[in-house]
Formats: structure tokens, sequence, C-alpha cells
């Protein structure tokens, strides 16, 4: 059987984690993916093999191995009855064998109803995943007139529904218009790469991080963008609201919707949409008509999981199937929804209260929404008083407001997901500027002030850069620099943290991020381990004797930025696996950050080149190390001394190149002369470059790396990097979820203003 090996060898032992059926599979559960030909399945399961270190096995060719002939051929010399006898014995064959530790990608050439009994078995213990396309690709690779077509794909549809249980859109992906500089064909697959493994870990109850701001369903006045499908099918649907400063997305659906036939199809298209482009939770939320069958919504709550929200509502009319709901959701949150028919608080509360403790003694959910309906301004105090005694009582977040013009205050004070709307233009519903505006005039949430401090800050972008988030979701926040040529300066900031007001944030520049670590009270494992911080967040506390003193937390978020741009401009042919090298040039507090992102994203034999030879060694000392102290024998550094040397032959070539040098000698100003053996590039399916410096000038570096973008290797400038760093230290600053278009615009529009050099 023709497969891809991998790290780990798979067991036979079945993985149940969860219940049959629970949704809820062990780590290493084999995955299966199925759907018709020219789906994508096999370059999704390549993907999925990579990214989760995983054995990969194709139907096809293990088909081919087994038979020696293709399905095709095969069901051509033998007829489709003795073809579909093969199909299921090798089906049977494959799933029994091979339960853990891999993913495979498809089970025959057609829908074959006889497989079904033998894969409703490995459905109940391992995510299946029908691999959804655009009908008309489909169309392309079947062929046949029409009529045939729409009866083959109606059949085949159907029975990939019913034995998987879970939906995955690929969307066709276009390649990039060529006016889009350094944009590599191998990277049009880069974006349904990320959002397929992200689908993937949400499967498995392990989503990895994606903000650092504060969790979408605490207490810290966070909103919920309310879409419908309508508004995500409309031409003019602006994406750039996805990621505007929401904390959710809110997708509705009305009976019309969910009662379609098609809904599944649409919803998993516009799911992988929405991943595309915003990072923050979706909630998906089906909203039963009373005046109208349940059935269609009934169906509809089982099919919500196959699409793996981070959450979703059910309606309080359906306790008898809320258990079993909850039995089969996997890792997504179930929201339970109550329309109450009159203002909340007014009237009984008591009597509310006490309907909803008998409704839900058995708790099987993670949060309650409560949406009154017909209130004045007035009712406002008393709605916020209900959700307080709920919260107490249920002790899980509790989502309550009035909708409504009379009463858009409950939806201000309303500390958890309140609704905005994405239509500015609909006065009864609030925006994300209005709601942030009124809590500022209430003094709910206080202006914050921030400071970016170290040598020649005065040119850096990072000040338009966040009052650009903050001024575009009305935050009342100000960012600014303050030059500083010795570190005792930093000293007397810390000392007495006020800059014409109180200090909420530091960012620390060039060249003091190791010197400020003994100021620091508290330091992130990952500044730890980098021993630099360039993230200081200003706390307080409160002493025995009442004394309130200043508490310091400090992050290392240029790491995040230089992970984030080796990661998003890595093709997938250069998917990080055993064997992959890194080579970092330089050896101060950035190639450090370089080292740990290296590290971080899997990669264990990293080379340096540094001109003073003695930083170098102490560099890969200190890794050395640290991963021993951490019992990693896996992870190699070495130290390459001159550009004339050859690249070490116990090594494969580079796939990953990060320059931390500047760009400019800091006294001089000139360019710094630096270039690197083309032999080191040879990398047959090329890499990405990332430079971590940005300013007016092309890089010497930047200048020889330029002709290799035409075999295979990606250039990412310094402007990249730290509008990615900048997105975590904005959303450490601020707790709020950053508004990355925005952000990206103004440093485009401040290194237009600057003449610095840029690659977009």
């Amino acid at each position: 059987m023709s497969a891809v090996t991998s790290p780990q060898t798979p067991s036979a032992t079945n993985p149940r984690q969860g219940g049959l059926g629970s949704r809820r599979y062990d780590a290493d559960a084999t995955i299966l993916l199925v759907g018709f030909i020219g789906a994508g399945k096999k370059t999704l399961g390549f993907i999925a093999s990579a990214a989760l270190r995983r054995r990969f096995i194709d139907f096809e060719e293990s088909f081919q191995t087994k038979f020696q002939s293709s399905p095709q051929v095969f069901a051509a010399a033998h007829g489709f009855a003795q073809y579909r006898e093969a199909e299921v014995a090798l089906c049977q064959e494959i799933l029994t064998k091979h339960q853990t530790g891999c993913v495979i990608a498809g089970l025959g050439v057609t829908a074959s109803f006889p497989s079904s009994g033998v894969l409703a078995t490995f459905t109940q213990q391992h995510p299946v995943i029908y691999v959804r396309r655009d009908k008309s690709d489909i169309q392309q690779f079947i062929g046949g007139d029409p009529a045939k077509f729409e009866r083959i794909f109606a059949i085949g549809n159907a029975f990939f529904e019913s034995i998987s249980n879970f939906d995955f859109f690929n969307i066709t992906q276009e390649a990039p218009p060529r006016a889009e500089s350094n944009a590599h064909l191998s990277l049009k697959l880069k974006e349904i790469e990320r959002v397929f493994v992200g689908f993937l870990h949400r499967i498995f109850g392990k989503p990895q991080l994606q903000l650092f701001s504060a969790d979408a369903f605490s207490e810290s006045h966070t909103y919920a963008l309310q879409l419908s499908l309508c508004d995500l099918e409309a031409d003019d649907f602006n994406l750039d609201v996805l990621d505007a400063g929401a904390d959710a997305i809110n997708v509705l659906l009305d009976h019309e919707s969910y009662s379609d036939e098609g809904i599944m199809n649409r919803l998993s298209r516009y799911m992988t949409t929405l991943r595309k482009h915003t990072r923050v939770p979706i909630i998906i939320d089906a909203r039963m008509d009373e005046r109208k069958p349940h059935t269609p919504y009934r169906k509809f709550l089982r099919d919500i999981i196959r699409v793996a929200p981070d959450a979703f509502t059910i309606s309080t009319a359906c306790s008898d199937i809320r258990k079993e709901i909850h039995s089969i959701k996997g890792h997504s949150k179930m929201v339970v929804l109550h329309n109450h028919t009159e203002p909340l608080g007014v009237g009984s509360p008591d009597a509310l209260i006490t309907s909803i403790r008998a409704s839900f003694d058995d708790l099987s959910f993670e949060a309650f929404h409560l949406v009154g309906q017909s209130a004045v301004a007035a009712d406002t105090l008393s709605c916020v008083a209900l959700r307080r005694k709920l919260r107490d009582i249920l002790n899980i977040p509790v989502i309550a407001y009035n909708n409504g013009p009379g009463d858009r205050a409950s939806k201000i004070l309303n500390p958890t997901l309140s609704p905005l709307t994405a239509h500015s233009h609909i006065t009864a519903e609030l925006s994300m500027q209005e709601a942030q505006h009124a809590l500022t005039s209430l003094s709910l949430y206080p202006k914050k002030r921030f400071v970016i401090v170290g040598q020649d800050v005065r040119l850096s972008l990072s000040p338009p850069m966040h009052k650009g988030g903050y001024e575009s979701v009305s935050l009342p926040h100000t960012y600014i620099h303050q030059d500083v040529q010795e570190f005792r300066e930093i000293e007397e900031i810390f000392r007495y943290p006020s800059f014409g007001g109180n200090l909420d944030g530091i960012a620390i520049s060039l060249p003091f991020k190791t010197d400020v670590l003994p100021l620091l009270d508290e330091i992130s494992p990952d500044a730890q381990d980098i021993k630099a911080v360039n993230t200081v967040i200003l706390d307080h506390r409160i002493e025995s004797n009442g004394v309130r003193t200043p508490f310091y937390h400090g992050y290392n978020t240029d790491y995040i930025g230089i992970k984030d741009c080796i990661y998003s401009h890595l093709s997938p042919a250069n998917a990080i696996r055993e064997g992959s090298t890194a080579l970092i040039i330089g050896a101060g507090g950035m190639a450090r950050a370089a080292v740990y992102a290296c590290y971080q994203l899997g990669v264990r034999r990293i080379l340096i080149y540094n001109r003073t030879l003695s930083n170098a060694q102490s560099l890969i000392q200190y890794f050395r190390d640290w991963a021993r102290s951490r019992g990693d024998e896996s992870f190699h550094l070495d130290i390459i001394e001159s550009i004339n040397d050859p690249w070490p032959s116990n090594s494969r070539f580079p796939t990953i190149v990060v320059s931390c040098i500047p760009g400019r000698h800091p006294d001089t100003h000139a360019p710094v002369e630096l270039q690197i053996s083309d032999q080191w590039l040879e990398s047959r399916t090329g890499g990405v470059y990332v430079e971590v410096g940005y300013g007016p000038f092309k890089t010497v570096l930047m200048e020889q790396l330029t002709p290799w973008s035409n075999k295979g290797w990606v250039l990412v400038d310094g402007l990249k990097v730290l509008v990615k760093q900048g997105i975590a230290q904005y959303e450490l600053f601020t707790c709020r979820p950053a508004p990355i278009h925005i952000m990206r615009r103004a440093v485009q529009e401040e290194a237009l203003k600057h003449g610095y050099f840029h690659m977009w």
C-alpha cells in the first residue's frame, strides 16, 4: 500500500474519548476525507498529514498497489459489480488496519452504498469529513450531460452526507494577480491550508491561539457582529467588517434559511469564507419560528455541529432534545437561547428566574442568552439586575438585553457578546463605534496611555499603526513615542510610570529588550525563554498596608510577528517536517526571537550566521542549554562561520531564512553591506525569506534575494513583521481584537509618506 511515512507509528486501538458518536476523539484518531472526485481530498489530506505529523493514505494509490490497476481501469475491465466488491473489501481493510495516526483520502471512485455499513461503524469513533466544492468544479471532473450529472450529484451528495459527521467546503483558489508583488503561485493554497488545519484542531478540541484579547464569553464588554446568510451572499458585502474589532461573529439563520434543502452546502461554504477572513469565534444562531413547523429547526440543530462552529444556540422550546444535542456536539459550545415576550426584569422577574431554573436544572450548556422585547429606556436597569441574578445562579456566562429602539442602553451595559450591526444605516442597532463611545462616556471603559521607548523610535511606524486601530473602533487610547539614549531613562519611567498622566503600557525597542528584564514583576513564559521583552503592561496591586503599587508584566510579541510571517508565507510544499532547516542571520535580541519562532513552528535544525562569531556562539549555547533543560535532544543548532563556507552536508538546504540585522548602521545610517552565499539558497522548493527591520532602503540582502523569487522563494519585508507583532501587542494592551486591515492600511500609508521600502 503506497503511503507517506511519518514520525508517528499507527496502532490498532479504538479511539473513543467520548461516547460513540459524541464527536470527541482521541488525539490520534484517524481522519477520513470523503467526497466527489475533484473535491480536493488528496490535497487536503497532504496538508493534514504534514500539519498533524500523520501518515497519509490515498485510496486510489492503495487500490493501484493491491490490484495493479487504477479503480477506473479495473471497473472497465472487470465490470462494475466486481469493482464494487473489490472496493468494499479494500475499504474494510484500510479502515480496520488504520484506526489511529493516519489521514485517509477517499474511499472509491463513486459513492458506494455497500460500503456504508463499514463506514457507519468507523464514523462513530472517527472524524469523517465530507469535502465539498463548487458543483461546477465537480462537474468538470465528472463530465457527462447536465441531466446525468445532476442525478449522480444528488445520489453522491446524499451518500457522503450519510456517512460523514463533518462538512468542510474547499473554496476554489484563484491564482494571485500578476500585479501582486512577491506572491508565489504555490501560496494560493496557503489560506485554505490555514483554515482546514484550524478546522481539524477545533474538531479535536485543541483550537490554536489566534487572539490575545479577552475571552469572547467573558464579562469585559465583548461584542458579536450579527450577520445573516443574505449579508454574506450580497455582492457588495465588505469582508473588512469581519476583522473590524468584534469579539465574535454571530451567523443568524431564519426559518427559510435552515429549511432550505441545500443549507449545509451554503453554510459550510460561508464558514470557510468567515474562517479565511476573521480570527474570532463563530456562533451559529438559528432562530426558531414558533408559528412554523419545528421539524426543520430540530433537524438543523443536529446538522449545525457538522461545520464545527465555536458555539451554537438552541431554543428553550427544544428542551426535550437538548441533552441529545449536547451529547453529540463535540467541542462546540452550546448556548441556550430564550426569547422573552416582555422587557427583561420588568413585571415578575422572580417568576422568570424560577422558570429558568426549573427548565435548566441539568445545566447541559455553556452559556445562556436571554432577549427581551418591547422595552423602553427606563427598563434598562431592571434588565441589568436580572442578568446579574441569573449569572450568579447559573454560574455560567449570561447574555441579556432588550431588543428594539427603545432600550439600546441594555445592549451597551450587557458585558458579554452584545449584538452589533454591520449596517450603519440601521439606527435601531448598535455599531462598534457607538457602543465603545457610550462606554467611554459612562466611564466604564478607561482611557489608556501607551508609549514606545528606545533609540530612534521617532522613526517608528508603531504609533500611527496603533492609533489607526484605536480610532477605527472609538477606543480613547493614545500611543506616543519617546526617544531614549540610555537605559537609566527607561528605569526612570518604570520608577515613576506617568507620562502626562497614568501610563498603562510600554513598548520596548532596541537596544533595551534584554536590559529591561530585571525591572519586571512577571514575565511571560515565551519572553522568559527568549530572554527579551518588547511589551510591558502596567497593572497595580494593593499592598497589605493599603498602598497601591505598580506591577509590571512583560511579553515578547517580536517572535509572534516573525512566526506568523514565516507560517503565512511558507508554501505547503515547504511545510515544516522532520529535517526542515532554518538559517538565522544575526545574533542579537531579534535573532533570539527568530530562533524561538522557528522552534515553536516545529523546526529542530537551525544554523546561525553572524559576523561576530562570539555572539553567535553565545546564542547557540544559550538555546542548547535551554533545549536540554526541556529534555529536548532533537534540537540542533550550529554556526556557519563564513559566507564562503559550503552549506553543511548533514543539513538540508534551508527553507526558512530570517535576517535579524538592521538595514543601516546605527551611527552612520549607511546601508549594511551583507550578502550570503547563493549556494545556501538552493532548496529545490524554494522557501521564505523574512526581514525583521524596515526603513527607507531596500537592503543588500533583499536585493540579493529578489531574483530568487522566480525559484520558489517568497520575500517578506519588515513592515509585514511589524504589523503581525503589532496585532498581538494591540490585543495585549487593549484586551480587544485588533482591526487588522485598519492597522495594515495605516502602516502602508505611513510607509509611503516616509518613503520606506515596501513589498505590497
